[in-house]
């Protein structure tokens, strides 16, 4: 053998070529499981913080929080995340925003809230010293709170009950006072329905074909007028229109989760979307709009205006045949007055899925799926006012969708999710 044989130089650069190689495929194999043994701690942490969110925000559910709070929510597993839930209003809604944070991540949820419960009632209707008076096609299915009273069947231009049952439900006494809203929620109201209110916001510019999508998480922004004309426009999130008289939304409109505040606020005919809309006079749905969840619609009148609109009868939320709303319908109104009117009225062939909660009187011809909390009602028939006179309209409790959540009471605080924001 031949120990002192020369190497080429050709073959020693091979080698180190291909040691090289090797070095560079175990360096990325360390690096590769790093990375792996990375992703997947922040994985973790990740799944952690959207669970710490959940739970942050069901702890909420059952605390006392004020608007503007910023509640501290304890760790009680010791996983080193700080979790944060903020409660704040956009229009008359509920928010809660929750905040889970360790480290440099974080994970945050907002969303629209309300209470809601597995079982609802079909109707609260005050206790005024008078019987409900059923007539024509009238229907009520759930359980119900009337006067002492009780209910019995009459005849409205020869049109009598023929029902077998007039109530297809339990019943219950009602009270001489109507059931309490959240004192939070009764401030919004009448802060955004006082002629005084400022908004606060980013002002734009409205021009014709204007498209606006807000996130949540940004400043809001405001569009602000005498009489404020939509044709046209596509508005959607954190954006509220103010007008000093009037709002017009059009079928040509798109409106999803803004704010509409106006001492009259007319929706067109066949108009599509979800938005809140606040007035200090008048809501007008034309026929076949179609207003999905979570949709309010809200009046809250003053002493003059119920002295201007008390001898013309005119509804102040007026929602026309073949409309449909889901979410809530809301009136407010001064008590000691007793204008002979329908505060809310919902003619024939419209529907609310959700709630109707009146102060005064109710003029019900359509259907209710869901709950009505009302002082009275009322039916208009040939000139004639009919007073606690329920006739052809249709309440079913049984209808209403299980998920669904909405009005908040003195008593009751927030348990649901009504939608997530953006």
């Amino acid at each position: 053998m031949i120990w002192n044989r020369k190497i080429k130089a050709g073959a020693l650069q091979f080698v180190l070529f291909i040691g090289a190689i090797i070095a560079v495929l175990l360096m990325s194999f360390v690096l590769i499981s790093h990375t792996h043994t990375l992703f997947k701690k922040k994985t973790d942490v990740t799944v952690a913080l959207i669970q710490a969110a959940d739970q942050g925000l069901a702890y909420s559910f059952e605390q006392s929080v004020q608007n503007g709070d910023l509640l501290q929510v304890p760790d009680d597993d010791g996983t080193g995340i700080a979790t944060t839930v903020q409660k704040k209003y956009w229009g008359l809604l509920e928010i809660r925003s929750v905040l889970a944070k360790k480290g440099k991540l974080e994970f945050e949820k907002t969303g629209f809230v309300g209470y809601g419960q597995s079982e609802i009632s079909a109707l609260y209707l005050k206790e005024n010293q008078r019987p409900m008076v059923i007539a024509g096609d009238a229907k009520i299915t759930g359980t119900v709170q009337l006067p002492e009273r009780g209910i019995k069947m009459g005849n409205i231009g020869g049109l009598g009950y023929t029902r077998p049952q007039l109530v297809y439900g339990r019943q219950q006494r009602s009270s001489s006072t109507l059931p309490k809203l959240d004192r939070e929620f009764l401030q919004q109201q009448e802060r955004l329905s006082n002629p005084y209110f400022v908004p606060q916001g980013e002002e734009v510019d409205l021009k014709p074909g204007t498209v606006l999508k807000n996130s949540f998480k940004e400043e809001t922004q405001l569009i602000k007028g005498f009489t404020i004309d939509l044709e046209k426009t596509a508005l959607s999130g954190n954006v509220m229109v103010w007008a000093s008289q009037k709002i017009m939304v059009h079928p040509s409109t798109e409106l999803h989760d803004v704010v509409l505040v106006a001492p009259y606020i007319e929706i067109k005919e066949g108009v599509r979307g979800n938005f809140q809309a606040v007035a200090s006079e008048r809501i007008l749905v034309g026929k076949r709009a179609q207003l999905g969840y979570p949709t309010v619609l809200s009046a809250n009148e003053s002493k003059n205006t119920n002295k201007e609109l008390g001898g013309s009868r005119i509804p102040n939320i007026l929602v026309e045949n073949g409309a449909s709303v889901a979410g809530i319908v809301l009136y407010m109104g001064p008590d000691e007055t007793k204008d002979v009117r329908p505060h809310i009225k919902i003619e024939e062939n419209a529907q609310v899925i959700g709630e109707v909660y009146c102060s005064r009187n109710l003029e019900l011809k359509g259907d209710i799926y869901g709950s009505v909390t009302t002082d009275a009602f009322i039916a208009l028939e040939n000139g004639n006012a009919y007073q606690n006179h329920l006739f052809h309209g249709k309440l079913d409790a049984t209808m209403l969708p299980l998920g669904y959540g909405g009005l908040c009471y003195e008593d009751k605080q927030a348990n649901r999710i009504l939608k997530w924001l953006y």
